[in-house]
């Protein structure tokens, strides 16, 4: 595939400071691994994501870096002086490290690659700096900063970063890049909504051309999970969505996907349910971009829901969360809404329901047009959440079978009424219980 490289470098001034607003810890880290690269005479670089974001002044923690030379090798030098844990990836010369002291870090090689068709992985050789930065996605994401001593703080731009980055502009690197890889449909999205960008004229063109093929449909399940849960963290996700739709990127999830006025609703609903959910004593965090898919299927059926699960091969506990996003939660919903209902009712409803699901009836009731019933719903989940799921029978089996209750499912079904009469309140006492569990042993032998 015939690449343009009509970009010409930029040559850019020593530039240390930008490397001043890294943490302490991070600059003091990487001051000792370019000690070691010029021990080893290789050259070390910062490289992409969080030299954009340096250059934008916005946070990240990742640290990315590339090699001239041999990466894993080098790799494995960091780990044996740092002791760290370490991933490789060989066939794509990259390791990911974790040190000690929890920082994460990816080294790579530079490198070129190529790709037997489309949307496959690619293979990959030993390349110079220019030519890594130029098999990246967007050239505001194919800069890199010098880390040695001879190069430190050193803005490496052969493609114009700068130059987009100061027109908020999201450009691709050459002609065939979403052939390569049509992740990249999903990141430019992403990266132009995140910051506000502008996809350009041509890169817009060459970016709905190939949303508008089936190259997507190639990706695997996990690559467009990831690309689809990065999607959904952004911190609109409603917008993005709204993204997917005019390009009809939705149909890659499930072709019978329903999402309308209503799903728009639930969806902009769940940052309320969200900050709802961590008001909640005792409450554990949300998987957020599950959730946030959960309200995208919030109206479509069980076999839409399965499907979608199947595709991004979700795994067991997300796909069951997945489960209840349309038809099983509406069902909930509905049961809870009514003027009586016994607490033990609804018990048996939420437990065992994914905190996930239980945040989106939260959501599904507040775009309710009933303000009374979606006011029950939420009083229900509270008063579940602080006081009902950790109520416990003062009876146990052994009681029990002191009683004379033979083992056998006589026991779950009376420690289940038991559990229930203390939730509604019709026990108050280890004694009314007891009491209780003698009459209906009694009642299980007539």
């Amino acid at each position: 595939m015939k690449r343009d490289r009509s970009s010409r470098r930029q040559p850019y001034p020593h530039a240390p400071n930008l490397l001043l607003k890294l943490s302490d810890e991070h600059r003091s880290l990487l001051h000792r691994l370019a000690g070691m690269a010029d021990e080893q005479g290789v050259a070390l670089y910062l490289v992409g994501g969080v030299v954009r974001d340096l250059l934008l002044g916005r946070k990240n923690l990742d640290l990315d870096l590339t090699v001239e030379g041999d990466g894993l090798a080098f790799a494995r030098l960091v780990c044996r002086q740092y002791r760290a844990t370490s991933t490789l990836f060989e066939q794509f010369a990259t390791a990911r490290l974790r040190l000690p002291n929890g920082l994460k870090l990816d080294i790579a090689s530079t490198r070129r690659e190529s790709y037997a068709h489309a949307a496959a992985l690619p293979s990959v050789e030993p390349a110079s700096l220019r030519e890594d930065l130029y098999r990246r996605d967007f050239t505001i994401n194919a800069m890199a900063i010098g880390l040695n001593a001879g190069t430190l703080g050193r803005l490496e731009d052969p493609f114009g970063g700068i130059r987009d980055l100061k027109a908020k502009t999201i450009r691709v690197l050459h002609h065939g890049s979403f052939q390569d890889d049509p992740t990249r449909i999903f990141r430019g999205l992403r990266f132009a909504e995140r910051f506000g960008f502008v996809i350009e004229s041509e890169t817009r063109r060459l970016l709905a051309a190939a949303a508008a093929t089936d190259l997507v449909d190639r990706l695997s399940g996990p690559r467009l999970r990831n690309e689809i849960f990065l999607l959904l963290g952004e911190g609109r996700p409603d917008r993005m969505v709204e993204r997917l739709l005019r390009l009809k990127l939705l149909r890659f999830l499930h072709p019978g996907l329903q999402y309308g006025k209503t799903g728009r609703r639930v969806l902009k609903a769940i940052s309320f349910a969200g900050a709802w959910w961590e008001e909640q004593p005792g409450t554990r965090p949300l998987d957020v971009p599950l959730l946030r898919l959960m309200a995208l299927l919030s109206q479509s059926n069980s076999s839409s829901a399965r499907a979608v699960a199947q595709r991004l091969q979700l795994s067991s506990t997300q796909a069951l969360a997945l489960s209840y996003a349309g038809d099983l939660t509406a069902q909930t919903l509905e049961e809870l809404s009514r003027k009586r209902i016994l607490p033990s009712r609804v018990c048996r409803r939420l437990t065992g329901l994914p905190d996930e699901a239980l945040v989106l009836l939260v959501a599904k009731a507040r775009v309710s047009s009933d303000n009374q019933a979606a006011g029950r719903v939420t009083r229900h989940l509270v008063r579940y959440l602080q006081r009902d799921r950790r109520v416990e029978t003062t009876v146990s089996g052994d009681d029990l079978k002191k009683l004379g209750l033979k083992p056998g499912p006589g026991f779950k079904i009376i420690l289940t009424r038991l559990l229930e009469a203390r939730i509604d309140g019709k026990v108050r006492s280890a004694a009314e219980e007891r009491k209780l569990a003698s009459r209906l042993v009694r009642e299980s032998g007539d």
